[in-house]
Parts: C-alpha cells; sequence; structure tokens
C-alpha cells in the first residue's frame, strides 16, 4: 500500500516551479506545453480555441481502459487545480521510487487532462468568460466556445469518471465549526430528488478514498458540498450522461493565504482518486458514510469583530460586526487589491474570524476625514500620525486618481459629499476607542493597532 504521507513530503520534486498562485496566464501554461510537446512522453492534442482564440489543450497520458477527464479553471478566477495538474504530470513523468504505483494507475487509466478551460477569463482573472458566461450555468444550452469543448472532448473519448476541479471562498467551515473547509468533495445529482444512481454511487465510493487519504493530512478541513441540484452544471449533466463526476473545490487554511498548501492537498486527492479507481477498491466504500462528510457551512469572516459598543440616542447597544474582503485583479498593474466591506452586524455568535477580535467594553465610531493640502505628498510616518488621530480618509479637491484603489494605507476621497457609515455593504472603516482613547482603526477591512509600527492594510480605496 501506497504511503500517501511520503509523497506529500516529495510534493517539491515534482511542483511545476513555472507556475506560482494566486496567478496563472494562459502564456504561462502554453510555454509549459510547448515544453512538454519536445519530450514527446504523451498525447497533448489541441482541443479548440476559446472566444477570444486562445488555444485549449487535452494532455493524456496512460494505456489504461478506464477513461478519466480532469478539468480546471471552468472559472478564470479559480487556479489552484491548474498548478495541481502540472504537478501531477511532473509526477507521472518523472522516474523515482513511486515507479510501481505510478505504473499501475497508467496501466488502469487513460487520462485526460484539461488545464485553463477559460482561459480569457483566467487572463483577468474572473469567474466568467470573455461573453460573460459561467461556463459551469452552460451545459444545456453549451452557447460558449469552451462549454462546446468540453462536451465534444467527453463525446469523443467516453470517461468513465470525471474531476471537475475549482476553488471556493475562504468563508466556508467543514461542519458547524471554526474549521476552515480546505478541501469540499461533491458527487453531483443528476435530479431535485437527489436519487443515488449507480454512477452517482461510484462518484460518492471515490470521494470516499480521497477523504480517506486527506483524513491523514486534515482530519479537521474536509467537508461536502452542498448537492442541491442544478440543471445547467457540467457535473450534475455529466452524472445523467452516465460519466461518474466528483468536483473538488479548493478552499482554504489559516496561514495559505497563497494557496500553496491547498496546492498539495489537490495534488494528492487527485493521485488517491486515480489510485482507486485503478485497483477498484473504491467499490468497498459504503455510500452511506458520504453523508457523515460534515457539510459546507459559510459561516466566516476576513474579520470579526465581537461585542462592541454603540450609541445611538444616548443609549449603548452591543454589536458584533462582520467584514470580508473581496480580493480584485489590476490586469493593467498586474497586481492584487482587496475591497473591505462590512457584511453583517448585530449578533454573530454563530460565525467565526479568520482574524477575530473580543473587544468587550470599547466603543466603535466612524474615523474623521482629513482635509489634506493638495500640494504635499503624505509619508507612511505622518499617514501613521494621522491614524492615531483618528482620521481614516483623506480628502483631496484636485485629484488625478484612474483606479479605485491606493497602494497607501489609507482611503482617498475624491468628493467632499461622501459620509462613511457603519452600516451593513458599507466600506469597512472602522474607529475603534476605549474610555475616549483611540486604540484601533479597522481601513479597508485591515485591523490596525495604533502607535504601532507594522502596518497591516495591505490597501487603501480611492472613492470617486
Amino acid at each position: 500500500m501506497i504511503n500517501y504521507k511520503t509523497i506529500y513530503n516529495d510534493f517539491e520534486k515534482y511542483q511545476e516551479k513555472k507556475i506560482s498562485l494566486p496567478l496563472i496566464k494562459h502564456s504561462q501554461i502554453k510555454n509549459i506545453i510547448e515544453e512538454l510537446k519536445r519530450k514527446n512522453l504523451f498525447e497533448i492534442e489541441l482541443i479548440g480555441h476559446s472566444i477570444e482564440g486562445r488555444e485549449i489543450y487535452s494532455l493524456s497520458l496512460g494505456r489504461g481502459n478506464i477513461k478519466t477527464l480532469v478539468w480546471s479553471q471552468m472559472h478564470g478566477d479559480e487556479p489552484t487545480a491548474t498548478a495541481s495538474i502540472f504537478d501531477l504530470i511532473n509526477f507521472f513523468l518523472e522516474n523515482h521510487s513511486y515507479n510501481d504505483f505510478k505504473k499501475n494507475i497508467l496501466e488502469n487509466l487513460k487520462i485526460y487532462f484539461v488545464p485553463m478551460l477559460n482561459p480569457d477569463g483566467a487572463e483577468l482573472f474572473k469567474r466568467e468568460n470573455s461573453l460573460n458566461i459561467d461556463l459551469n450555468r452552460d451545459a444545456l444550452r453549451i452557447e460558449a466556445h469552451e462549454s462546446k469543448i468540453l462536451w465534444n472532448l467527453a463525446e469523443r473519448i467516453k470517461p468513465q469518471f470525471a474531476f471537475n476541479m475549482h476553488d471556493q471562498n475562504s468563508y466556508y467551515t467543514a461542519g458547524r465549526s471554526s474549521n476552515t473547509a480546505a478541501i469540499s468533495l461533491l458527487a453531483p445529482p443528476t435530479d431535485f430528488e437527489k436519487s443515488i444512481t449507480e454512477t452517482r454511487k461510484k462518484s460518492m465510493q471515490v470521494i470516499l478514498k480521497i477523504y480517506e487519504v486527506l483524513s491523514n493530512f486534515i482530519p479537521l478541513n474536509i467537508a461536502r458540498y452542498d448537492d442541491d441540484f442544478e440543471p445547467r452544471a457540467f457535473g450534475d449533466n455529466f452524472t445523467k450522461a452516465n460519466i461518474s463526476s466528483i468536483l473538488i473545490e479548493s478552499g482554504f487554511l489559516r496561514g495559505d493565504t497563497e494557496k500553496c498548501e491547498i496546492r498539495k492537498l489537490n495534488f494528492i486527492s487527485l493521485l488517491s482518486a486515480f489510485d482507486s479507481i485503478a485497483n477498484e477498491d473504491y467499490k468497498e466504500k459504503n455510500v452511506e458514510e458520504y453523508f457523515s462528510i460534515p457539510e459546507n457551512n459559510s459561516l466566516l469572516f476576513d474579520l470579526l469583530l465581537r461585542n462592541l459598543s454603540i450609541t445611538k440616542n444616548n443609549k449603548s447597544f452591543k454589536i458584533d460586526i462582520g467584514i470580508i474582503r473581496e480580493r480584485k485583479y489590476d490586469s493593467d498593474a498586474n497586481r492584487f487589491y482587496y475591497v473591505g466591506k462590512i457584511k453583517e452586524i448585530g449578533d454573530l455568535s454563530i460565525y467565526y474570524g479568520i482574524e477575530e477580535y473580543n473587544l468587550n467594553g470599547y466603543d466603535v465610531g466612524i474615523p474623521q476625514i482629513f482635509l489634506s493640502n493638495n500640494r504635499t505628498k503624505l509619508n507612511i510616518e505622518q499617514l501613521n500620525l494621522l491614524h492615531n488621530e483618528g482620521y481614516g480618509f483623506i480628502f483631496q479637491t484636485k485629484h488625478n486618481y484612474e483606479k479605485d484603489y491606493t497602494s497607501l494605507p489609507i482611503n482617498i476621497l475624491c468628493y467632499k459629499n461622501y459620509k462613511p457609515q457603519l452600516a451593513v455593504d458599507e466600506y469597512a472603516n472602522l474607529l475603534i476607542a476605549k474610555e475616549k482613547n483611540k486604540i484601533y482603526i479597522i481601513i479597508n477591512g485591515f485591523f490596525q493597532v495604533l502607535n504601532d509600527s507594522k502596518n497591516r492594510i495591505l490597501n487603501g480605496l480611492v472613492i470617486h
């Protein structure tokens, strides 16, 4: 029996160093594929082009009778599994101590990889393709080029198993707990009744083998994805077409911001699934155990502030504040930035924070607006002084900001009538004090300790 912990520990030997998360461009994978072509070790096929003309490839290896299809980045801003696919390809190409293990898989399976199904979306780091179509809601109409390419490949190769690889956001937990859902798994149903057909049963059994292996690494961070039937999704329709489909969602682990660990867990997930399919030992699994995997729950905020006091009409009220930070991509500058917003206010005792603070005895209010001299460029030391005085915004009468964010750790106001508020869906900018002494400031959803020289505010916003 293979020791997955050893493979896990050896992962860096196979990791594809030419790509890194969180952003993978089509040109990068195209260059890797061109290098792989020169090695002439397995089949590489151009299976079509995206709406904007970018190449979409199938890379296949193995000579077995069990056809298996794996695709990634159907959503352009979900790149984790794309990296893992190339890590796996390196594993299969290497000559190493796992040769017998590898040989068994490749003698029983023929694996087709489609890395980056949505290269146009990947270019802008957005979910949809260039028509703004969510490809995973296009399995019925099959309107987009990319959707046609996937269906045509499946119809041609007739896979028995399919792996639909995605990323999910960081707000999911494994069950009703504070444990983040690092990997979430789903056997898609074929109807609203969620019937367990023979095809879906096999998906569940393979998932149980993945779950068994992953439990050696993240026993508290594996979840079962919501299995409501989605008649427009590829997984549900593949299952209807008698292809045992498995959804693998790359989630989040605390401290793993760039998903390096999740990338490795994807690698192990697919490898364990291939091994189980090759040996057919998944058939020993009882499908009832599938439902004992903790369900995905959306119970996390990026920042959770507990037990704050707010005053209104001379009365004090206790509230919790849940804040999320949406990561956005600036394609012109080739960089990420964040937009922090207040998601919920009130009793948030059933929720958890990736970062959280108990602020019992502290009052919450709104930072002040500083009227700047437009001729003066403020440096970090001056901005820290402004923070300490309770300023979270700078108003500039003359400005030339074209973007909606700034690298400065403060917000820039471009019109005078903007009134910041402590309200749901408002930008997350707060001032936290105790006995009238300013202690903390929240700028764009980032928690900053006042009088602390360490800046924790990754970017401010430009509010036009």
